[in-house]
């Protein structure tokens, strides 16, 4: 290849740290392929927050520090960071609303709105031109949502301890429980009650709890051995 050549090619590669028709379509294009990967994943195992959530984020996060970056070109302005950092406060309000504690006293969502705040992020890496920390950041990203969810799979079900939540008839078969779990060397922590309705002694009782077992022991055994006891409606893992 001539000097020519090379000198074309610096010549295009500078001008994706410009901000003009050719960068912004870059920056724009990346910013909707990489959020797009990134939420395709969860869009499969229909979790909220998917395809198009993590997509149109990415891509107004993308743009709302390309403004910051222009009008700080065209006017003047000292701070070109000022759009973004409402980006990232502003997106904590949306992920936010995707956080809910469930009957079971289950906190749902953290990863949703983890995940959106970070592709939020990823979209100003973008926006702002710094290329090789966005995909940086994207294959992290990825390898935490996709890879290491398998990990955290099997630590959940080969561990010594699980969370678990309990519906029983009433009080006295959470007594007969407990006996149960200390009688085969399972001790329980963090224990918290509720009843059906507080007035009534027999009402239906639910509770959530930790098991610690002396061995690793998996969610399955647990129900086969304590889910067979009398006055358990339902048994499920936290």
């Amino acid at each position: 290849m001539t000097n020519e050549v090379y000198q074309t090619l610096y010549e295009l590669y500078m001008m994706l740290y410009d901000i003009n028709f050719l960068s912004a379509f870059v920056r724009l294009f990346l910013a909707m392929l990489l959020g797009g990967i990134l939420g395709y994943g969860r869009e499969k195992k229909h979790l909220p927050a998917g395809f198009r959530t993590y997509m149109v984020v990415c891509l107004g996060s993308a743009l709302a520090m390309m403004v910051g970056i222009y009008v700080t070109d065209v006017t003047g302005a000292a701070d070109a960071s000022r759009i973004g950092a409402q980006v990232v406060s502003g997106i904590s309000f949306l992920g936010a609303g995707t956080i809910l504690v469930t009957r079971q006293n289950q906190v749902k969502g953290l990863t949703t709105a983890a995940g959106l705040w970070a592709v939020a992020c990823l979209g100003l890496a973008l926006g702002a031109g710094f290329y090789s920390g966005a995909l940086i950041c994207f294959a992290a990203l990825w390898i935490s949502i996709q890879i290491l969810r398998f990990v955290d799979k099997r630590l959940q079900t080969h561990s010594k301890t699980i969370a678990i939540y309990i519906e029983f008839t009433k009080i006295a078969d959470l007594s007969a429980f407990m006996t149960f779990a200390g009688a085969n060397n399972c001790t329980i922590s963090n224990l918290e009650m509720t009843r059906s309705n507080p007035t009534d002694r027999d009402a239906s009782v639910s509770a959530t709890m930790i098991l610690h077992f002396e061995a690793a022991t998996e969610y399955a055994q647990v129900v086969e051995i304590y889910g067979a006891l009398d006055g358990i409606i339902m048994m499920k893992a936290l």
